[in-house]
């Protein structure tokens, strides 16, 4: 019997692979989880996940799985977890453009490719062997949530492919061709402080806002005169024929 731990913050990949795939497949058992630092953690709750502090486990806990899976989980595996049993990142990227947080955000401003990757994990950020990757096509309507809702249907078409045999051990792997480029929370968080000074061309702005669109979420702002945020968004739609 394959023990498998699946951390994840992502309800609709645990969703499908709770229902959709590991049922049809036989001899594992795995375990769900979430990671600490999720603060709406209630639907993974809801899909019977428990939560964990990947960053403390030791190489004892790591070991007592066969295949440690991360699906969009918050936090850094540690060198502990990584380097004593097999660990693998569903990740919403095309590894190597783009490591690190909100790829589509980045892809959208920078326009380097963007898509999913299933690799190994290492010490680095998203820069482990590859399994297997796709890329996802972003149109210049597409907000970040447009491109992260086709990267997640992606992912949920390499799951269903892949899952079992990288279970099971079945996969070869292969280098990325270059080390790329990473992306930091800080980085991002530099890019939705607009700047309204910033001299450019219509398509480089909407291009930035269009970026840090992501349905609800508030991204994108810049300080009035009265000196309180004013949060920015962008609708893009084609016309009708």
């Amino acid at each position: 019997m394959k023990k498998i731990l699946i951390v994840s913050d992502n309800p609709k990949l645990t969703t499908f692979l709770k229902q959709e795939v590991i049922p049809k497949i036989y001899g594992i058992d795995c375990k769900f989880c979430y990671s600490k630092i999720n603060k709406t953690p209630f639907k993974m709750q809801q899909l019977g996940a428990e939560e964990i502090d990947i960053k403390i486990k030791d190489a004892d806990f790591a070991r007592q799985y066969d295949v440690i899976f991360s699906l969009h989980c918050k936090q850094i595996f540690p060198p502990e977890i990584v380097n004593n049993t097999v660990c693998i990142n569903v990740h919403p990227g095309l590894n190597p453009y783009n490591r690190g947080w909100f790829p589509q955000v980045f892809s959208i401003i920078n326009k380097l490719p963007t898509g999913a990757t299933i690799h190994l994990m290492n010490e680095d950020v998203d820069a482990g062997d590859i399994i297997v990757q796709k890329e996802a096509i972003i149109t210049d309507i597409d907000t970040s949530l447009d491109v992260y809702e086709k990267v997640q249907n992606i992912e949920i078409e390499l799951l269903s492919d892949w899952f079992e045999r990288i279970a099971f051990g079945n996969y070869e792997t292969y280098s990325p061709n270059m080390v790329g480029n990473y992306n930091s929370i800080k980085e991002f968080s530099e890019l939705c402080n607009l700047n309204l000074e910033h001299v450019g061309t219509f398509k480089e702005h909407i291009d930035m806002l269009r970026a840090l669109s992501h349905g609800d979420y508030k991204n994108a702002y810049f300080i009035s005169e009265e000196g309180v945020k004013v949060y920015v968004s962008v609708s893009l739609s084609k016309e009708d024929f």
